[in-house]
């Protein structure tokens, strides 16, 4: 054999090699179904449109005042009777007997697991000794637990005593960072 030959024999059995191996890898990926390329979990994006937009949180407002309002109670930072906010009157007049009312309230927790609990107090009573001016809350005629999810809660009151409608944050209540509840003159 010559020099040239034997380059040659070489040059053909790596080139059948090569062919080879080819046939080999596509007689087994190619016989099979597709692999199917990797997914991917990210996290899922709100685009704004093009110049802007808005994106809605949910701030928990209370609803919007009505005519039917006794009285709004506005919650921050509530962990038992300690709480910020404000206790508004409605519009409508305090309660009186025969008459149906509903509260309605909603929150948001600090931590998991948040309650807000409302009392309704009855008419108030005189004042004490030396203020005459200021008197005092009435007994609790009715109480409403809201678990603070985000979802509202109600409940239908048939029979409070005519001048009842104070709330108070209670004890029970823990880890609301913010909430309301409305007590309102039902139909």
């Amino acid at each position: 054999m010559t020099g040239r030959s034997a380059g040659h024999g070489r040059a053909v059995t790596v080139a059948a090699l090569v062919a080879l191996v080819g046939v080999a890898t596509a007689a087994c990926t190619g016989g099979g179904a597709p692999t199917p390329p990797p997914t991917v979990q990210a996290p899922s994006m709100t685009t704004l449109p093009e110049g802007g937009g808005t994106v809605t949180v949910d701030r928990l407002e209370p609803p919007v005042s009505s005519p039917a309002d006794v009285t709004r109670l506005l919650v921050d930072h509530a962990e038992g009777i300690f709480w910020s906010g404000s206790a508004e009157p409605g519009t409508a007049f305090p309660t009186r007997v025969g008459q149906r009312y509903q509260l309605t309230g909603r929150c948001l927790p600090a931590t998991t697991g948040g309650t807000l609990v409302v009392d309704v107090l009855g008419p108030g009573k005189g004042g004490a000794a030396g203020a005459p001016s200021q008197p005092m809350s009435g007994a609790r005629v009715a109480t409403i637990t809201v678990p603070c999810d985000g979802t509202e809660s109600r409940l239908d009151l048939r029979n409070l005593p005519s001048g009842s409608g104070e709330l108070m944050v209670t004890e029970a209540t823990t880890q609301v960072a913010t909430g309301w509840v409305v007590l309102t003159r039902g139909s």
